[in-house]
Formats: structure tokens, C-alpha cells, sequence
């Protein structure tokens, strides 16, 4: 099971900050969720809410260890021309076969399949999952919490060639029980 950061480290003063990326690095997970926000000027920042404190993009990615994966969480509605940009911007400091792309709008998704086909894409909640198992979905990983994640769910979900990721898994026992789910992957919360 590989385990992914949650916005680095969930201290106010690291999340979606380089000091959380490198708490990620030190604590050796395979990746860092980063929640990617479009600034004013056509930029990138990383932040989880507009009024949270907010770190440059690139910033946080210079943080990454070689090798390591993202999971570039795109906050809010973005245009074709905003989608282009961001995966340039990433693609500069992260080889984009390490990034999963992941939204809350199937939207989002939808028109990164069209501008990337090969891109690796994750929708998050229940009942986008759900919808999974009845139509084939742009996205090819669906994240879900790990509440309300049945073990029936995970298997049937890999079956139809999704990979699945637990979120938001706070201690040492919870990451255990996601195991034991059969998850691809956890979101974990240092």
C-alpha cells in the first residue's frame, strides 16, 4: 500500500507548505497530496481554503524527493487554458508519469482526458466511485474516505481497473484496518 501525505504535514504551519513536503520526505512516503489553487496574477500556489495561508507551487515541489509521487489535488473550476498551464508548470520540476492529477469535478477530469489522454487522473468521493461501477469514468483512481470504505467496494472498484486510495487516515491502527481493505494507497495524516 503506498502512502501519500495528506497536504504534507497537517500542522497549520506545514500544510501545503514546503517545511510539510519535507516532513513527507523525512517520514519516507511515497507521495505528497498538495491542494493547487490558480492565483490572481495566472499563477499556482498551494493552499486547502482561499483564506488559509498560501506557499508557491513551485516552492512545494522543489521540496519532493527524487522519485517521489504527487498527487496535485486542483481546487475549484479550471479552464482549458488554467489546466495547460498548471501541468506545465508541474511537468518543470516533476516527470508528469509521478503525478496523479485529482479534482472533485468531473469537469476538471474530463477535460484533462482530452488535453492529456495518458495523464493519471482521481476523482474523489463515494458517489462519484459508485458511478464508477456502473459507466467507465474518465478518471482512472477513485479516492475515497476511509469511513465509509467497505472492503466490497475497494475489490470491485479494481476489477473495473481503478486504483483506490483511502483518505484520511489519522494513526498507526487506522492505516492497519485501510490495509486490510486491500487499498492501493492511503492518505495519511503526519
Amino acid at each position: 500500500m503506498k502512502t501519500i501525505a495528506h497536504r504534507g504535514g497537517m500542522d497549520r504551519s506545514m500544510q501545503n507548505a514546503p517545511a510539510g513536503v519535507r516532513l513527507a520526505v523525512q517520514q519516507q512516503m511515497d507521495g505528497v497530496e498538495l491542494d493547487v489553487v490558480r492565483s490572481v496574477g495566472g499563477g499556482f500556489h498551494c493552499a486547502h481554503f482561499g483564506w488559509s495561508p498560501k506557499s508557491d507551487l513551485n516552492d512545494c515541489l522543489a521540496a519532493l524527493a527524487p522519485g517521489m509521487g504527487l498527487v496535485a489535488h486542483l481546487k475549484g473550476d479550471y479552464t482549458e487554458a488554467d489546466l495547460s498551464r498548471v501541468m506545465e508548470a508541474i511537468a518543470q520540476q516533476v516527470p508528469l508519469a509521478q503525478v496523479i492529477f485529482a479534482s472533485h469535478r468531473t469537469a476538471v477530469l474530463r477535460r484533462l482526458r482530452q488535453l492529456m489522454p495518458d495523464a493519471r487522473l482521481a476523482r474523489f468521493g463515494l458517489i462519484p466511485a459508485l458511478s464508477a461501477l456502473w459507466r467507465r469514468q474518465p478518471w482512472d483512481c477513485c479516492m475515497i474516505n476511509h469511513l465509509v470504505l467497505p472492503r466490497r467496494l475497494v475489490q470491485a472498484l479494481q476489477r473495473r481497473g481503478y486504483e483506490v486510495v483511502a483518505s484520511c487516515v489519522w494513526e498507526l491502527r487506522s492505516r492497519q484496518s485501510v490495509r486490510a481493505l486491500g487499498v492501493d494507497g492511503a492518505f495519511v495524516n503526519l
